[in-house]
């Protein structure tokens, strides 16, 4: 019976590979899909970055005055670009979460598959053991039945020689039946002769039976402890297949929790850099000195669009930089980085030349 599962430790290596490139491929289907909903707040942030460059290179003068249009359009233009990039992160919140959600329930389906496995170890032993003592009673009856064997043809050559020489005495008694009536000599012999003839040969036919029946009782052993050990040996096999399943599925999970770990540590990333990013549109929303309002915001747009470069490389390193160029991101973030050259050329010259741009 165990020669029947010879094709599984092969077929299970086989289905774990399987599942291994079928888990990869679904893991990177998800970060697809996530990289694609991240992209749509973050473009919106990106353009209304690129639009408030664009302000600031078009204004002329070196103060804004609140209540004017510049001053309501650049702050207007951050606020948006704060909710878009607020957006986004709520986005890396909510697959962090359905991370964790994921990682907690294959801990708990490893932890039980683990227990499942340890109690079927335990079975198993106890399977072996059991198949051991069938295997030795087995034996046992198998030697038993050999010596029974030679007991019956031992007994069934005395049980012939015995009828032999009965034969041979009948023979020679009916040569010389005449004896059996002269007085005094041969009626008495010849009648303890046939009864001592008679007994031995009824004793040794009894051996003779007595061994056929041992003979019986031992091949119904046979049968009923070869049945037996069948049976323990495909309780056996079952309980070694089990412990091969729950390793295979063990290791699938492990896999899992590796590519998952991994994968939250990117997407942890992603949220760490958006949130430092919205933190920074937080100050600029937050600049309350009419004197200090350009220049501060100068100074804050370069750390801006420094975390919304760390962001973009973030989420490259999710789904790789294909997604990036296909949806114009990459465009933008060109666009972005050639107007804040030209506004730090311009701060530049206002330094040098000591005077308003």
């Amino acid at each position: 019976m165990q020669l029947s599962f010879w094709w599984f430790p092969l077929t299970c290596s086989l289905c774990l590979c399987c599942m291994i490139i079928r888990s990869v491929e679904t893991q990177h289907r998800e970060l697809s899909a996530l990289a694609f909903r991240e992209t749509g707040p973050l473009l919106k942030g990106l353009r209304s970055l690129n639009s408030l460059s664009e302000m600031l290179l078009s204004t002329n003068t070196d103060i804004i005055l609140p209540g004017c249009q510049t001053f309501d359009d650049i702050r207007q233009e951050i606020e948006e670009m704060k909710q878009h990039l607020e957006e986004s992160e709520q986005i890396a919140v909510r697959e962090l979460q359905h991370l964790d959600e994921e990682t907690e329930s294959l801990t708990a389906e490893q932890s039980h598959l683990e227990n499942q496995k340890r109690r079927r170890e335990g079975e198993l032993e106890n399977l072996k053991l059991q198949l051991d003592s069938h295997r030795s009673s087995l034996k046992t009856y198998k030697d038993a039945l050999e010596t029974e064997k030679n007991n019956l043809q031992s007994a069934e050559r005395t049980l012939r020689d015995m009828r032999r020489k009965r034969d041979e005495a009948e023979k020679m008694r009916n040569v010389g039946i005449g004896l059996m009536f002269i007085p005094f000599i041969g009626l008495i012999p010849g009648a303890v002769l046939t009864a001592v003839g008679q007994t031995d040969l009824n004793s040794a036919s009894d051996r003779v039976d007595r061994a056929r029946s041992e003979i019986q009782r031992c091949e119904s052993q046979i049968t009923s402890y070869s049945n037996q050990v069948s049976r323990y040996e495909g309780f056996v096999s079952q309980a070694q297949n089990d412990i091969q399943v729950a390793n295979w599925k063990i290791h699938e999970i492990r896999l899992k929790l590796q590519t998952l770990s991994v994968t939250r540590t990117t997407v942890a990333d992603f949220q760490s850099k958006t949130r430092r990013a919205v933190h920074q549109l937080g100050l600029l929303c937050g600049v309350g000195s009419v004197a200090e309002l350009q220049t501060r915001r100068l100074i804050l747009l370069e750390p801006v669009m420094n975390m919304m470069e760390e962001m973009m490389e973030a989420l490259g390193r999710i789904t790789g930089d294909d997604l990036l160029y296909s949806e114009g991101i990459k465009g933008v973030m060109w666009g972005m980085k050639k107007n804040q050259r030209m506004l730090s050329d311009r701060i530049t010259q206002c330094t040098d030349n000591k005077d308003y741009c």
